[in-house]
């Protein structure tokens, strides 16, 4: 599905529509392994913060939430009835720009290693790095290697043009 699309800050009466983009990419992309049923009772009118949201005509379709402090890309969802539009990896690169300008060096995170998410971030310049973290997810045991990403420092300021020499 193509068409129009913008990105905006996430506000607190996207909170509905958040959760059903988690429930429905959840269960599209791991649901093979999980089992949908599985995603939907563990995610079905949970709450699941987000800093920024890709919306079109039918309302959001994905988001990301970062963690300031420690780096974190927390979440990266898309609705299946919106992937491969370029949302995904354009609030990839907004949010690692937040973090830089924030003063973070690097970003991480984790993503399940059966997840295609995986090929997404190494073709964006991720590199696994350091333990995986394994954890009991609702009765399912997930491992989830940690991908990191060297943060450019955000450009300084412009004072406007330079005059020659």
């Amino acid at each position: 599905m193509g068409g129009e699309w913008w990105i905006r800050r996430a506000e607190p009466g996207d909170g509905g529509a958040v959760s059903e983009v988690l429930r429905r990419a959840g269960i599209a992309g791991w649901g093979g392994y999980l089992g949908a049923a599985r995603i939907d009772r563990a995610v079905r009118g949970s709450s699941h913060p987000a800093d920024l949201v890709a919306v079109d005509v039918e309302g959001v379709f994905a988001f990301v939430a970062w963690d300031e402090r420690t780096g974190e890309i927390e979440r990266l969802f898309t609705d299946p009835r919106g992937e491969r539009r370029g949302a995904a990896t354009a609030l990839l690169d907004l949010a690692t720009e937040a973090l830089a300008e924030a003063g973070r060096e690097r970003a991480w995170l984790y993503t399940e290693e059966r997840n295609d998410a995986v090929d997404f971030y190494l073709r964006r310049g991720w590199r696994e790095e350091g333990e995986a973290r394994v954890r009991e997810w609702h009765g399912a045991r997930l491992r989830e290697p940690r991908f990191v990403k060297d943060l450019e420092p955000p450009a300084p300021p412009s004072d406007g043009p330079s005059a020659p020499a």
